[in-house]
């Protein structure tokens, strides 16, 4: 039962992104209340992760799985709430995009490549590009979260109220994070590939 359950979740993790990116692509980055449902579902869905974790159906830690969901909510929720004018841009893009094409390729390769090891077939230029383009796309997503937090601190007026100094400390607790999953998942490659 639980291996149906594992692979109906990462099948439908998968086939979800893919709608959500696709969407994202041929509608010119411009999250309508379409893409955002898809959004929500698919990325709110990750928080099962935790449970998955904590139960050991999957090997992955669960502090790690925690500091990821968690991290990906919270700038989902600000995503639903920010206004598209109050998002900073950097050459063309805010913060939206990056992480809509982060999140987006990760998640569809990670999903997919979970489907495929629960049905014990490699494929091996799935696991390739799962333990590869982390490379990139990990500081690309969390470029895009940082955009996002600092977007909400531009629409607060850069002022020093409660909400802008919660954003400040969650902005500042990226430096110890993200470098400690970063290498977690350079150690994955390290064992994987």
């Amino acid at each position: 039962m639980k291996q149906k359950y594992l692979l109906a979740y990462n099948l439908l993790l998968a086939i979800g992104w893919s709608l959500f990116f696709g969407r994202e692509i041929f509608g010119g980055f411009q999250m309508d209340a379409t893409s955002l449902l898809l959004l929500n579902i698919c990325q709110g869905a990750a928080a099962l992760e935790i449970l998955h974790a904590a139960l050991k159906w999957v090997s992955s830690p669960v502090f790690t799985t925690f500091i990821q969901v968690f991290s990906r909510i919270f700038v989902l929720v600000w995503i639903n709430l920010l206004p598209p004018d109050a998002l900073i841009k950097i050459y063309g893009m805010n913060g939206v995009m990056l992480v809509t094409v982060a999140w987006s390729i990760t998640e569809i390769i990670r999903y997919s490549l979970y489907f495929f090891t629960l049905l014990q077939k490699e494929i091996r230029w799935l696991t390739y590009l799962r333990y590869t383009l982390f490379i990139v796309l990990y500081p690309l997503g969390v470029t895009g979260e940082w955009l996002i937090l600092l977007s909400i601190l531009k629409m607060n007026g850069w002022a020093f109220t409660p909400m802008n100094i919660f954003i400040g400390i969650l902005l500042l607790t990226y430096l110890p994070f993200f470098p400690q999953l970063y290498l977690y998942m350079w150690r994955q490659r390290k064992k994987k590939l």
